[in-house]
């Protein structure tokens, strides 16, 4: 297919200077048609005026209903077409005037010239199979490097300077990796003087383990993946498996057809693999409902449709929506076509309602990770020791700093202590009858039987109140002398799994959680071993607090003390939840609020300890001083990172060598039968139709003795003779290292779609990729050794006015690095990052507990309804791993434009609002970073100079020039300044993030150095790829 690309902004110039200019019809004529006439003489034909399709040749040869060609070679004022263009009769005109649409000069100017120079029809570019353009002949750099500068002389323009050598080492590792280079890094590259350092960093990178976390992030947005399943429940689901395998096929360089075949239809290729298995969850990313009052058969439709439009956009840059209802209305999909795509996801045994709380959506299986290796396992059981030698060896230090803080808690205790008695005004049961649950006479709460799993209960405080410190639930023994139930009965008795109380100025039925109270103190009269009081404050509600069982004949009670006292004055109401939804759900029969005043008289350590506690060093017995310290290793926060570093190191052990549920596809035995829907509504069935491709591209011949399936599909879709297949794919490869594709309409090769800035370099990509055996390290190593890739991206203005897209690629691309990237190079900068490869999805810091707010519980929760924060390593993970709740997204990388992953996106959005700069200064996981750094910068010997020097480049890649660094100096001594004679605010910035801030240095100068890398943290080049 040969092309010849002028802009269409030079034309209407040259037109009218009388040159000869070509007019092409699939590059100048085409758009103008698509935008403003196919709608009504386009594909459609339900939707065709006057039998006219102006879509193709033989419509323009035919013409209407008046049967008269609609151009004639040579001759504008002969031809229809121009006379309706040009009409003045508003019955005549084209477009009509209601459909307000209308030509401009320039474009009837094309249209008219055109006409002259032979009216000469094309078929749209991307649905022809392309054949190889001769490469442009030159001495520039590599063939992608001639194609461009063939096309930048055509414009007067020129390649940019190469880019500094730090600029592309730093550019290379965020596009390969998805990381910064540290500083080492960077002085290592720069130290090699050898002809081909930089190509020995391309494919070292290119060999880097996160190279595959780097290329898989993509295409997780494009197959919307999630580990939820959508809709309002949005429960869990076990989804990490696949994106195990998206990593390990790029690391591995599986070639891009075979990874496309094995995402179909791994299921169908002979004796499959489990890892092929693993690769079919590609289409079982859509969303997945179980909610009372839908109707399973048309949820079945809804998936399916969602995989017709998952495998058109992402794999051959077809939007085939429009065919669920009708033909559609601008490329030449029909109907009866789109329901014949249908068929081949139409024969999974999977059903309409599933998912229900938490379980994964069948079919599924039960496999092992493909990341599993023999050598991590081994590495990881040692590192296992060493940890938990690390959690029992003792700690003088900071036991005795416990201890003491321990001894003050006990003087403390009970100091003021005051219960407040409640009016109880109303309580409700959120998922139940409300008549049967009462106020009684003596102001308590007693429930009639059912099934409950939630009370809200509204109080009216006291008068003159004022500051409160604490909430207390009382739980009385019922008429039978014990703490029955007035739900579910459940042996051993009842579980609380939370509880949220909220101050407002007035009654309220059900709680607010924008003004719940914080607490973070919890005891309780008695507990049942595993069932500890504080655990009503873990929200995955999976526990909670339980009385001991010998004390159900008599009076039992749990306290929470807030975070910082309440002033009742102006907000006389309080609305609690309690939740008890443990098990079966079995909930208290009667209890009473209180609030408090003073200190908790209760306390949560042992009376065996507080005994030992009490003694002298000197006269503590041998098991005294191995239960204080047991009990020092199991709850102080000192041993915490020791703590959770065990947990992680089990949890990962378990998840190389256990077996995991994941999602796949299969054949039913009984498959539905597809029907065309009229208008797409799943109870208009029509004609019954069978697997098949549409007939505008190459065809699919059935076999003689089954019907088609989705392994014949993935096989057609990657056929040499295919248009589609290897064009989106290098265009999408092109898209994530320039920022945009040469197609910018990534999911839409269609008429509406952009056409190809550079039609020859996307052809030529694409038959080179197939040819090289679908090689992606191959054709990633090709673009970015070329010069095009290795340009500066400094600009002019002048450029800047004449190429604002940077379409014709005079200068490197520069734009902002993905919300992933962006909290990975805090991470990394700051030596947080935990670069493990692969495992379930991680929760890292989350602000409050958003999820309660968007979801569903009930007295039968789904999963994923609360968040519950990780510890240890899975705070400092790849964001590429952390948990994707589809109704609610990681908000600190929803607020940079991370998608929901409803449905398929291949390219986001970039936005720029104030959210993303409180984001950068605030979030706990910014500030920690900024902490981490400064804490590393501190701890080696060096002026202030040095340390900012080097905070500077390991933030940016490049050395401050004088300016900066005297912005930077000034920065630090009024951050000095600031904390100078206020070392308890100092210590609250250290206190942000779970990691242990370094006690020996002084906490104002570590809390300046702090908001000093924050603020490098916050530069423009720190979240932008230049």
């Amino acid at each position: 297919m040969i092309w010849q690309r002028l802009p269409i902004l030079l034309l209407p110039a040259l037109l009218s200077q009388g040159q000869a200019a070509e007019v092409r019809f699939n590059r100048d004529i085409q758009p103008i048609l698509a935008r403003n006439c196919f709608a009504c003489h386009g594909p459609d034909k339900h939707e065709r005026k006057a039998k006219l399709r102006l879509d193709t040749a033989d419509g323009f040869l035919r013409g209407g209903s008046s049967k008269e060609p609609m151009t004639v070679k040579g001759k504008p004022g002969e031809s229809l077409l121009w006379e309706r263009i040009v009409s003045s009769d508003p019955d005549e005109i084209m477009p009509p005037p209601d459909s307000h649409k209308e030509l401009n000069p320039r474009e009837k100017n094309l249209i008219r010239e055109w006409i002259k120079q032979g009216a000469r029809y094309e078929g749209h570019w991307a649905f022809i199979t392309p054949s190889l353009p001769a490469v442009p002949e030159g001495t520039e750099g590599n063939p992608i490097d001639r194609f461009i500068a063939a096309e930048l002389a055509s414009e007067g323009l020129s390649f940019s300077p190469e880019a500094h050598r730090r600029t592309l080492a730093r550019r290379l590792y965020l596009d390969l990796t998805g990381l910064p280079p540290s500083g080492h890094q960077i002085k290592e590259f720069l130290s090699n003087e050898k002809s081909d350092a930089y190509e020995k960093l391309v494919a070292q990178l290119l060999n880097s383990s996160h190279f595959g976390e780097q290329l898989a992030l993509p295409w997780m947005d494009a197959a919307r993946y999630a580990d939820t399943n959508g809709y309002s429940i949005d429960g869990g689901r076990d989804a990490w498996l696949w994106r195990d395998w998206v990593i390990k096929a790029f690391n591995d360089n599986m070639p891009y057809d075979q990874f496309l075949i094995e995402q179909l239809a791994g299921d169908l290729l002979p004796e499959p693999s489990s890892d092929q298995l693993i690769a079919t969850a590609f289409n079982r990313h859509h969303s997945v409902t179980h909610e009372g009052g839908t109707i399973g058969e048309e949820n079945l439709v809804n998936y399916v449709v969602d995989r017709v439009k998952t495998t058109g956009e992402s794999i051959m840059g077809l939007t085939t929506g429009c065919g669920q209802c009708h033909d559609h209305k601008y490329d030449p999909l029909k109907q009866e076509e789109y329901y014949q795509l249908f068929a081949f996801f139409n024969t999974v045994d999977d059903r309409g309602h599933d998912g229900d709380n938490g379980i994964n959506p069948r079919p599924f299986m039960q496999v092992k990770t493909p990341l599993a290796t023999d050598s991590e396992t081994a590495s990881l059981r040692e590192e296992l020791q060493e940890a938990e030698r690390d959690l029992a060896s003792h700690a003088p230090a900071a036991q005795a700093e416990w201890e003491e803080l321990m001894h003050r808690e006990l003087q403390q205790r009970g100091t003021g202590f005051q219960l407040i008695a409640l009016d109880h005004l109303t309580s409700t049961l959120p998922n139940g009858d409300p008549n049967r649950i009462q106020v009684k006479e003596d102001e308590s709460v007693e429930a009639a039987g059912g099934d409950f799993s939630a009370y809200n209960v509204c109080c009216q405080i006291p008068e003159g109140t004022g500051l409160v410190t604490g909430l207390r639930v009382v739980f009385e023994p019922a008429n039978n002398g014990k703490i029955g139930f007035g739900g579910k009965s459940m042996p051993g008795g009842f579980v609380m799994s939370t509880i949220t109380p909220c101050f407002s100025p007035f009654p309220a039925k059900n709680i607010d959680l924008n003004t719940a109270a914080p607490y973070d103190r919890v005891t309780a009269s008695s507990f049942k071993p595993g069932f500890r009081p504080e655990f009503v404050h873990d929200t995955s509600r999976r526990t909670g607090w339980a009385p001991a069982l010998s004390g159900v004949d008599e009076q039992q009670h749990l306290t929470i003390s807030f975070l910082d006292p309440i002033d009742t004055t102006d907000q006389p109401y309080l609305t609690t939840e309690l939740v008890f939804n443990y098990g079966d759900g079995a909930s208290p029969k009667k209890f009473r609020l209180f609030l408090t005043k003073g200190s908790d008289d209760t306390t949560m350590l042992p009376e065996a300890l507080r005994e030992a506690l009490a003694l002298p060093h000197s006269e503590r017995k041998g098991n005294q001083i191995e239960f204080i310290r047991d009990y020092f290793n199991k709850y102080s926060r000192a041993k915490a990172p020791a703590r959770h570093r065990v947990s992680n190191l089990k949890k990962r052990i378990e998840t190389l060598t256990g077996n995991h549920r994941i999602m796949v596809m299969n054949t039913s035995q009984n498959p539905r039968v597809t029907h065309v829907l009229e208008r797409g509504f799943y109870a208009n069935k029509r004609q019954a139709v069978k697997p098949g491709v549409p007939a505008f591209l190459p065809s699919l011949k059935d076999p003689t003795d089954r019907d088609l399936n989705r392994l014949d599909l993935a096989r057609w879709l990657v056929r040499p003779d295919h248009p589609l297949t290897s064009r989106v794919a290098v265009n999408r490869f092109w898209q994530i290292l320039f920022g945009r594709g040469i197609v910018e309409s990534s999911a839409d090769f269609g008429t509406q779609g952009e056409r190809p800035t550079h039609p020859e370099l996307l052809d030529w990509l694409a038959l080179t990729f197939q040819s090289s055996g679908w090689d992606v390290k191959d054709l990633i190593r090709r673009i970015v050794t070329s010069r095009t890739y290795r340009q500066s991206s400094n600009t002019t203005p002048e450029l800047l006015e004449r190429d604002p897209l940077n379409e014709f690629l005079a200068r490197g691309p520069r734009f902002r690095l993905s919300a992933e990237m962006i909290r990975d190079h805090a991470l990394a900068t700051s030596g947080l990052l935990v670069r493990r490869i692969g495992g379930p999805s991680v929760k890292p810091y989350h602000p409050g507990d958003l999820w309660r707010q968007v979801s569903h519980y009930g007295s039968t929760p789904a999963t994923s309804q609360t968040y519950v924060q990780d510890h240890g390593e899975n705070l400092y993970r790849r964001s590429i791993y952390t948990y994707w709740k589809r109704t609610l997204p990681p908000p600190g990388m929803a607020a940079f434009d991370a998608p929901n992953r409803e449905a398929c996106i291949t390219g986001r959005g970039v936005t720029n609002t104030p959210l993303q700069a409180f984001i950068l200064m605030n979030d706990p996981q910014y500030v920690e970073a900024s902490r981490v750094l400064a804490q590393r910068l501190l701890s080696q010997v060096g002026s202030d100079e040095k340390r900012l020097l080097q905070a500077f480049e390991e933030v940016t890649s490049r050395l401050p020039d004088q300016n900066e660094l005297g912005i930077l100096k000034a920065a630090l001594a009024r951050e000095r300044a600031r904390y100078h004679d206020n070392v308890t605010e100092a210590q609250k910035l250290l206190a942000v993030g779970e990691s242990l801030p370094d006690q020996d240095l002084p906490p104002t100068e570590h809390a300046a150095w702090t908001n000093l890398c924050g603020l490098l943290l916050n530069l423009s080049e720190a979240v932008t790829r230049r």
